[in-house]
């Protein structure tokens, strides 16, 4: 990475781009920053609008919808413990901040890519910033491609794969939240009330029932987390309302409508329910091109073939499924995520940037 590259990565990652209303000013500075550093590299933009995260686009032609290659990535990051977490340092070649890995080190690799590329290849390549993965990317990604019609032969996402493996597989998600109500009544005579909280944990139970509890690491299949329980005011009231926040991840076994059904189908009747955030596992086709142009560009350039495996998180990768996109998830060598000892191995990137830049030749083509 060049002086000039460093020098922008660094301002990137001294914006404060989580999600606290107080720090909405920060999202836009940064998309002024990575509008400027195109335009220096002759490279042109447009600004998608969706509130209140709008999305930036660079290209040779930012408004072509259907580019051979898509480049994103998110340039929001989760809050930090410190403010020092947001002064970018190297220690021992290694980057460290908030956002170094997750994800804003891609920004300049993306720009010098595209600026790099023969004039006939850049054409056919769009870089896509979003700004609200972290909450779940309604209005990023998934608002470029069900909405905007945003369409693409391969994606490179490097949003996971860290270490130069690649990320195959995700569980679709499901976050939802439930809401019972019942009838208050004195604590010493509940046979008066009706104890939300009771109806709630009636619903959790059979939910329970359908997703066993995971104790290790080892399956891979469907799991629900219980995050957030609120309701009542004293232990001698009965509660009136009850509110829970739950997190179901499912796996190829089962779609996102089918999972979001058979919740519904348990909760029907006895509480309210409401999707938060949702979204389709994702899956890496091995027999398709994308995985042969990515494990020939490791060869070429990493000298050997990125090994493979699954995740049980989710990223961006799952709003692609629908639209048949396939997504490449391999990152350079990296660790710490959303922690406070997040960093990037700056040694790595070199031979990250040229593997990633012969992908996108190779699916340009």
């Amino acid at each position: 990475m060049s002086p000039a590259e460093m020098s922008f990565l660094e301002a990137l990652l001294r914006l404060k781009t989580t999600h606290e209303p107080d720090n909405r000013p920060e999202h836009d500075r940064c998309r002024e920053l990575v509008i400027g550093e195109a335009k220096k590299r002759g490279l042109r933009t447009a600004v998608v609008k969706s509130d209140p995260h709008h999305s930036v686009l660079v290209g040779t032609n930012p408004d072509d919808k259907n580019p051979k290659v898509l480049l994103t990535g998110h340039l929001d990051v989760v809050p930090a413990n410190t403010p020092d977490q947001y002064e970018p340092k190297v220690v021992d070649g290694k980057l460290k901040a908030r956002g170094a890995s997750d994800m804003k080190f891609c920004a300049p690799l993306f720009l010098q890519l595209l600026q790099e590329l023969p004039a006939t290849l850049r054409d056919r390549v769009l870089i896509a910033f979003t700004f609200d993965e972290e909450i779940g990317g309604s209005v990023g990604i998934r608002h470029l491609l069900d909405e905007y019609g945003l369409r693409a032969g391969a994606c490179f996402l490097p949003d996971g794969g860290d270490n130069f493996t690649i990320e195959a597989d995700e569980k679709g998600v499901l976050q939802f939240r439930i809401k019972t109500t019942g009838k208050s009544a004195h604590g010493s005579r509940p046979w008066l009330g009706e104890n939300a909280l009771d109806k709630f944990f009636s619903i959790y139970q059979d939910l329970r029932h359908e997703f066993p509890v995971v104790d290790g690491p080892g399956a891979w299949g469907p799991t629900l987390n219980l995050g957030k329980v609120t309701g009542g005011a004293a232990a001698n009231q009965v509660p009136d309302a009850c509110e829970a926040l739950l997190d179901v991840r499912f796996t190829e076994s089962s779609t996102l409508a089918q999972a979001q059904a058979l919740v519904e189908k348990i909760v029907a009747g006895r509480g309210a329910f409401e999707p938060v955030v949702a979204g389709d596992v994702f899956h890496l086709d091995r027999k398709g091109p994308a995985y042969s142009w990515i494990q020939d560009a490791a060869k070429e350039h990493v000298g050997k073939e990125l090994g493979i495996y699954r995740s049980e998180g989710a990223s961006d990768a799952r709003y692609f499924t629908k639209h048949g996109i396939p997504v490449v998830l391999a990152k350079p060598i990296c660790a710490g995520h959303h922690s406070a000892d997040e960093w990037i191995d700056l040694g790595s990137m070199d031979a990250y940037y040229r593997m990633m830049k012969r992908f996108v030749e190779l699916a340009a083509s």
